[in-house]
Formats: structure tokens, C-alpha cells, sequence
């Protein structure tokens, strides 16, 4: 998936108006603003298990509570809350 499709996914699922949506495309980039990424976690109540020091593999594990299989996992926070919210969205 790629991040336009990812964050279009995010979009809808933090706003259900399409026009709002498609406005919304042009500052809406939570894979690089925490905060947005933020109103994510609290949204959807994600749940969040810090990196693991394992040599070079150091990846943050990220899931919705109750969604059974959306779950991500990235080396940058932010990419793994996208990545989740992405899934679940799709899977709708």
C-alpha cells in the first residue's frame, strides 16, 4: 500500500464526508505529524509496545483493540499507527 493510499485511508476513517476528506488530503499527513498521528491512537484507542532492543531490529508493535487483525509493526512510530488504521479501514 502505498502512504497516498494509506493516509487517504486515515482521512476516511477520521472523517466520514467525502468532501471534507478530499480538502483534507493537502495538510493531512500523519506519517510525519505527530500530532495528527496522535488523534489516531486516541481515536481508536491503539495500543502501543515500544521497540524491543534487538541489534539492528528495533521495530515499534501497534494494534487496535478488538479489531482481531489489525496490526502493524515499523521501526517509525508514526508509519506503524498509518500502517493499523490503514488495515482496519481497508478491511471495512
Amino acid at each position: 500500500m502505498t502512504d497516498l493510499e494509506m493516509t487517504k485511508l486515515c482521512a476516511r476513517a477520521i472523517s466520514k464526508d467525502a468532501l471534507e476528506i478530499e480538502r483534507s488530503l493537502f495538510l493531512y499527513n500523519p506519517l510525519h505529524d505527530d500530532a495528527q498521528a496522535m488523534a489516531l491512537v486516541k481515536k481508536f484507542n491503539i495500543r502501543l509496545q515500544e521497540p524491543l532492543e534487538r541489534g539492528q531490529e528495533s521495530f515499534w508493535t501497534v494494534w487496535i483493540y478488538g479489531t482481531g487483525g489489525s496490526k502493524a509493526k515499523n521501526a517509525d512510530l508514526n508509519r506503524a499507527i498509518v500502517e493499523c488504521v490503514a488495515k482496519m479501514e481497508a478491511a471495512k
